[in-house]
């Protein structure tokens, strides 16, 4: 494992990824109907976000009021909507971020909540707990012991712990609408928020290559996901595919994702990287899971991928100078199925000018019609091939439409993605 041991004393920074995985975490572990969970997701957001303090407050529809839940108190303090922060926060439904309490008018709201520092001291971060219907059931207050205490990832990871804090007062019986629905609903878009904050926003800029990824899951999470993102070893691509559809296996998916990444930034190369992921997964996932992954390095100046396709395939290489589509199979078997010491040699493939790597989950492939045909490899490749010269965005759009029209109103039944690079001509 010393490959994966950073430097002496170098800084490990957390990206907004592991945070995000940190409140998936969370949010699959928190439902019991008692305050408990409450208690757990207030402790966990002044971890994650160094805070000095944080308290949960829930809104009173019928008194128009705010009652401090966590921590508690005897008798719980109220305070009008509207007044002080957490009450400015609650009626305009939206995040208020204060990065110096010194000029803030009414802290009336952080003494309540913080009872141990000075009220005008520091920074404070209050966001509002949403039903699925928009409407606010409470509010969740950081507060910071620094002036402008709160970066970035401070308020990413603190939205999406409240949006699992509008989950937990409702399982907790907080809902003023006690609709279960209501409830199903607001747990299937905090796990489709989560999900999708872990994918690229945008594709990095590559001198010489054009890429792009797509990720449409079949339900309102799912087991694949990509990863596309310039690393020391080259621009890193990924594709996984973890079995079953919806949150657990988004969520192992997510696992898979986040492990490469903190491997590759602690300076493990691609063999010991795939190793070490596959056999912890291997440890961690029951007998009847596992994802299949694609993981490879674009070398953009040699022009070379190299990877591991862990049960993942068929891996699509388009050749310009022919028209012709190479097929490449799955390179080893999926990852978190058995314990590896050592790995099999990795593949290494040249792209000329003009040539296509894809990437494509199962989901395209096996879509089907209502005769239960499948779209299938050739007609991939024809579409690849009749928009080669294309923008990668505009070839994967035209891979979705040939499919959605291929299935003719069948609802696809697996999750779509892809990763498509291209070498533009020089």
């Amino acid at each position: 494992m010393n490959a994966l041991t950073p430097g002496a004393g170098a800084p490990v920074r957390k990206d907004p990824l592991e945070l995000a995985l940190a409140a998936a975490r969370a949010l699959a572990g928190s439902s019991t109907a008692d305050d408990g969970p409450l208690v757990a997701l207030v402790a966990a957001t002044c971890s994650r976000t160094h805070a000095r303090a944080a308290a949960l407050w829930r809104r009173d529809p019928q008194e128009g009021e705010l009652v401090l839940l966590v921590p508690a108190r005897e008798p719980p303090p109220r305070l009008q909507v509207g007044a002080g922060l957490v009450g400015r926060c609650a009626l305009s439904g939206s995040m208020l971020l204060t990065t110096d309490l010194a000029e803030a008018d009414d802290v009336t709201d952080v003494t309540l909540a913080d009872r141990e520092h000075d009220a005008h001291a520091g920074a404070a971060l209050n966001l509002p707990l949403l039903a699925a219907d928009g409407s606010v059931l409470g509010v969740l207050q950081l507060l910071h012991q620094q002036r402008a205490g709160f970066d970035a990832d401070d308020v990413f990871v603190a939205q999406l712990l409240a949006a699992q804090g509008a989950l937990t007062l409702q399982q907790a019986g907080y809902d003023s609408a006690g609709n279960a629905a209501s409830t199903l609903r607001t747990e299937v878009e905090v796990a489709r928020a989560i999900q999708r904050s872990t994918l690229p926003t945008e594709m990095p800029s590559v001198p010489g290559y054009d890429l792009h990824g797509h990720f449409q899951p079949a339900t309102y999470a799912g087991g694949d996901m990509f990863d596309v993102v310039p690393l020391q070893l080259g621009v890193f691509l990924l594709l996984g595919d973890a079995t079953g559809h919806g949150f657990g296996p988004a969520l192992s998916a997510m696992e898979m994702q986040g492990m490469l990444r903190v491997a590759f930034r602690l300076g493990a190369d691609l063999d010991q990287a795939y190793r070490h992921v596959n056999n912890q997964l291997t440890e961690d996932l029951p007998d009847d899971r596992f994802l299949t992954a694609f993981m490879g390095f674009l070398d953009a100046a040699a022009h070379t991928v190299r990877y591991h396709s862990a049960g993942q395939g068929p891996i699509l290489h388009f050749h310009a100078a022919d028209g012709r589509c190479e097929w490449h199979q799955p390179s080893t078997f999926p990852v978190g199925v058995l314990q590896l010491e050592q790995v099999p040699e990795a593949v290494t493939l040249s792209l000329a000018s003009g040539d296509i790597l894809a990437l494509i989950s199962d989901g395209l492939y096996e879509r089907t019609d209502a005769h239960d045909a499948e779209f299938g490899p050739d007609r991939v490749g024809a579409v690849i091939r009749s928009g080669q010269h294309l923008p990668m965005a505009t070839l994967c759009e035209q891979l979705l439409a040939a499919a959605e029209a291929f299935a003719g109103g069948v609802a696809a039944a697996d999750d779509v993605t892809l990763v498509l690079v291209r070498r533009l001509p020089a």
